[in-house]
């Protein structure tokens, strides 16, 4: 308990010096206590839900006036643990009563509450203070883009591991999705602000992090500082880093940087010194180990790799390597993506067109893009894959052939049959790009999206697997159901204290 217990005291000081004689003057003082309040029925924290009620009955005891509570007022108010906020923003005030009783309407998050009672005689306040988390059945989970008959519905898998379908329904959004889903999309946006970003042929917005709420300023098209169509969708978003990201929309890449106010404007994917854009392919990989946050991306015409780094508006070539030629592959890129394997790699598959056959390239871009790692795929059905995903622990390659999930060991050059759906048809594949280390955990389990063709509305289901070493099966550790076509999946992050 805090006490802000104010006392006037007199303190004369005597000089003493060379006149002898003089008395300390000792006064006469009468102090009289003063009226105490001690707080029970308070616990040290507490959780709460928005839109929930949320009730704490203290029980009061005074050393004076015990049964006179109309001789107090009351207060009770919350201060934000997101320094983040701006100083006007991190109180919020919830009651003036002596008992809390009210509907959580606070942004989710942490607080420390703070219960002021203030004896109206004296002035004096005493303060009781416990935390609250703050969180909502929308708080954090894996945000589901789903396909329903050609157009988006986004759904939910929240905290609690509970589905909870349309969720911007259920949340009482007023956005209405329009068009075929493409993307979701989550990253740490701003510091201020978590991005929640949905793609359809129609438009790409944020919508509001905790509420779900939206407003026409959502649209991606308010962070380009180019004149772009108010209802401008783009293809796909990729972080770098928090508050770094890469947006691709029509063959062309544009960069956003937060740290240095460089808000998305012309196309990057133009070489240095060259005078034209060059056709990107949609695979591009960020690199985190440099400052800010880059990317290596992929020329389709002239079939070689280039660097964008130092936020600049273009990209340079890449550094000579001894196992191949990153400026003349003479191959196609299939896939790229950049994974945490190994301390931070990007592994990029290629094809040769004139042999078919395909090459698994591993770079460090932390050591100057180094080349780790040039072979041959021995893969099985490997020109038959639709989609990739790399584990981050083992580097071990996922790739769908229908409704068969093989996991490809590049030592030991073999393909494994992981899952086989029969007749189900997988729409996804995918490990989890997460910013938080508290999430870290998310990210190392293959998601798995699939569909009964007869079905495909309500047949929908995401599973997560936990991938072991040594090419050992795969344990399945979460499966929701009741989707319909899975198209796009991302989890929403929080910080955890």
């Amino acid at each position: 308990m805090l006490k802000n217990i104010y006392y006037t005291a007199i303190v004369l000081f005597t000089l003493i010096g060379s006149f002898s004689g003089c008395k300390k003057d000792l006064g006469n003082y009468d102090y009289q206590p003063i009226n105490e309040v001690n707080f029970g029925g308070i616990e040290k924290s507490y959780t709460a839900e928005i839109g929930k009620p949320f009730v704490i009955n203290p029980v009061l005891k005074f050393t004076k006036d015990e049964n006179d509570t109309a001789q107090y007022t009351y207060e009770w108010y919350a201060l934000t643990k997101d320094y983040s906020v701006l100083p006007k923003d991190q109180r919020k005030n919830l009651a003036k009563t002596k008992n809390l009783n009210v509907l959580i309407t606070i942004a989710s998050g942490q607080y420390q509450v703070f219960y002021n009672v203030t004896d109206k005689k004296t002035g004096i306040t005493f303060t009781k203070s416990f935390d609250l988390q703050v969180s909502s059945e929308v708080y954090e989970g894996w945000m589901v883009l789903n396909d329903i008959n050609g157009t988006a519905r986004l759904d939910m898998v929240n905290q609690n591991l509970n589905v909870i379908k349309d969720v911007l329904k259920t949340t009482g959004s007023n956005l209405t999705l329009t068009g075929k889903p493409l993307d979701i999309y989550c990253y740490p946006w701003n510091p201020s602000t978590y991005g929640i970003y949905i793609t359809t042929d129609k438009l790409t917005t944020k919508i509001d992090p905790e509420t779900f709420s939206w407003k026409n300023t959502l649209a991606i098209a308010y962070e380009f500082a180019s004149n772009v169509p108010s209802d401008l969708h783009v293809d796909f978003i990729k972080a770098a880093d928090e508050e770094v990201s890469y947006v691709n929309t029509q063959g062309n890449y544009y960069y956003y940087f937060y740290t240095w106010s460089r808000d998305y404007s012309v196309p990057i994917n133009i070489v240095r010194g060259e005078n034209k854009v060059f056709p990107a392919s949609p695979f591009i990989a960020t690199v985190t180990s440099d400052y800010p946050a880059g990317a290596i991306l992929f020329d389709k015409e002239k079939q070689r790799f280039v660097r964008h780094v130092n936020g600049e508006s273009s990209c340079a070539l890449m550094p000579d390597q001894p196992l191949f030629d990153y400026n003349k592959t003479g191959m196609d890129l299939v896939f790229m993506d950049n994974t945490s394997y190994n301390g931070g790699e990007t592994f990029a598959i290629l094809k040769n067109q004139l042999t078919s056959k395909y090459y698994l390239a591993r770079i460090n871009p932390g050591d100057g893009y180094k080349q780790n790692y040039y072979q041959e795929m021995l893969a099985t059905d490997i020109d038959k894959a639709e989609q990739f995903a790399i584990n981050p622990d083992f580097g071990y390659i996922f790739y769908n052939v229908g409704s068969k999930i093989y996991e490809y060991d590049m030592f030991n050059k073999t393909s494994k049959l992981m899952i086989d759906k029969g007749t189900d048809k997988i729409s996804l594949i995918k490990f989890q790009q997460v910013f938080k280390q508290s999430t870290v955990g998310v990210s190392n389990k293959l998601v798995v999206c699939s569909y009964s063709l007869g079905s495909p509305t309500d047949s929908g289901k995401m599973e997560l697997y936990k991938v072991p070493n040594l090419n050992a099966d795969l344990s399945l550790t979460g499966a929701y159901t009741g989707f319909g076509k899975i198209v796009s999946v991302s989890y929403r992050e929080r910080p955890k204290s």
